[in-house]
């Protein structure tokens, strides 16, 4: 395996949003340069943070206006998980392992007007064992319709229109240096099965893991929260692929948290087993579609300084700013909002005493407990939004539909294997990965509507 080296990418301007008019067509044509010298707004490839760029160096200087990419830095958690899905769905689950002594043949009969795919594997007439190495992609359309599943058999051969390489990009939702530290060994089994190369990089920003998208200087894309999955999709031309699962669930929350539980709590917080605090009875809730819970205190949050993390997440400020708005507080003007930046970071916010309040997917808290072993004591989470569907994955729409097939069954077959799933645990807390239903997205569509002018 050749050794990868870590590019970084420029993301141009501000967030991009359907609702903005020409912004789209501004974004779709920003192009990403190299170079090695600094600039006055750079990103680095060492290990600085960035909060969105303009540009790039090779070199280790601090960043404070990112829209670009990082390739160093510290460890990195994605938000909890995404709501049940029902509809069409596009499923590619099929691989063998890279390096397994065998091949498939996938043997096609017809009987009427149905498809059915055999599949047999052979090594010098063994045949693999169940459960083995080779796993099927199905595509599945509208009930009543046909329905045809094939084998793919890792390490494919990569087709005549195959581009040589794929640039994986991730995003940012925690501290880029140790989101990039993990992505290169899952872009390497990537590699190993699609016979490509794949380079992973992490924009600084929300913002610009959709332009790199629009661009074509990315063609996978992961980690991208319920928001950027529109985005990816009506914006970037991408196809959705694949969905995260989190513990056992497809859906999570937004979580309010605060440094004054004598304001913002009815009762007295209680802790839970690992010692994070909550109340408003939300430690009696059994999963996200309990939500909402404590809505009724985000009225006392006007005048306050609020910690978001960016205007991208939909966790971290789409859904509080509508809960906000319904609570008659404007997001904008009744507040001070503080952007954060991830949602560790808005953790550390209030944690700090730098804003009252603050916002993070469900429950950012606990992979801060290393570095602040009281954080959940001193950070109290009182109230709950309603359930939001989790992250996922995404191809350029452009890419070869074989590459497209592959680069999903791929995915799906690491995050099988225990060296993926500790992977995928590592970069996003990642349980498992099931097809896409669009139509969990709805909700996010209608709130981007609902939310237009604020966001122009």
């Amino acid at each position: 395996m050749r050794k990868r080296s870590l590019i970084a990418i420029m993301a141009a301007g501000a967030l991009v949003f359907a609702a903005c008019g020409d912004d789209d067509d501004d974004a779709a044509g920003t192009d990403v340069e190299l170079t090695t010298e600094d600039t006055a707004a750079p990103v680095t490839v060492a290990g600085d943070d960035t909060t969105e760029a303009a540009a790039i160096t090779a070199a280790g200087a601090d960043t404070t206006e990112a829209a670009a990419i990082t390739a160093a830095g510290a460890d990195t958690t994605e938000a909890a998980a995404t709501t049940e899905a029902g509809g069409d769905t596009t499923e590619a689950a099929a691989i063998t392992a890279a390096g397994a002594d065998t091949t498939e043949a996938a043997a096609t009969t017809e009987a009427a007007d149905t498809t059915e795919a055999a599949d047999t594997t052979e090594t010098g007439g063994d045949t693999t064992e169940t459960g083995g190495d080779t796993t099927e992609a199905a595509d599945t359309t509208e009930a009543g319709t046909e329905t045809t599943t094939e084998a793919i058999t890792f390490p494919v051969t990569p087709g005549a229109d195959w581009p040589e390489s794929l640039v994986f990009t991730l995003t940012p939702s925690q501290e880029t240096g140790g989101l990039i530290e993990t992505a290169e060994p899952l872009a390497a089994l990537l590699e190993e099965r699609l016979g490509i190369d794949v380079e992973p990089i992490v924009p600084a920003d929300y913002a610009g893991v959709i332009v790199a998208l629009q661009s074509g200087q990315a063609q996978i894309a992961g980690g991208l929260g319920p928001l950027q999955m529109v985005q990816a999709e009506e914006e970037a031309e991408a196809d959705l692929i694949l969905q995260s699962e989190r513990f056992g669930s497809f859906e999570y929350v937004t979580q309010w948290f605060t440094n004054d539980p004598d304001t913002y709590c009815d009762d007295e917080p209680v802790a839970n087993e690992d010692g994070l605090l909550f109340c408003n009875g939300i430690l009696d809730a059994e999963s996200a579609s309990d939500g909402p819970i404590g809505e009724e205190h985000l009225a006392d949050v006007a005048g306050e300084t609020v910690a978001f993390v960016d205007q991208g997440s939909a966790s971290g400020y789409l859904v509080p700013a509508l809960q906000l708005l319904n609570a008659g507080v404007d997001p904008a003007t009744g507040i001070t909002p503080l952007f954060a930046g991830t949602h560790d970071a808005s953790v550390q916010a209030v944690y700090d005493g730098d804003a009252a309040v603050g916002v993070s997917f469900n429950d950012a808290r606990g992979g801060m407990v290393e570095q602040l072993p009281d954080v959940g004591e001193k950070v109290v989470v009182f109230a709950w939004s309603f359930p939001i569907p989790n992250d996922g994955f995404a191809v350029a729409g452009d890419l070869p539909d074989d590459l497209k097939a592959a680069v999903t069954a791929a995915l799906v077959d690491i995050a099988a294997t225990p060296e993926g799933a500790e992977l995928l645990a590592s970069l996003y807390e990642i349980d498992g990965l099931r097809p896409v239903n669009p139509a969990d997205f709805d909700v996010i569509r209608e709130l981007r509507t609902e939310l237009a002018d604020l966001l122009g």
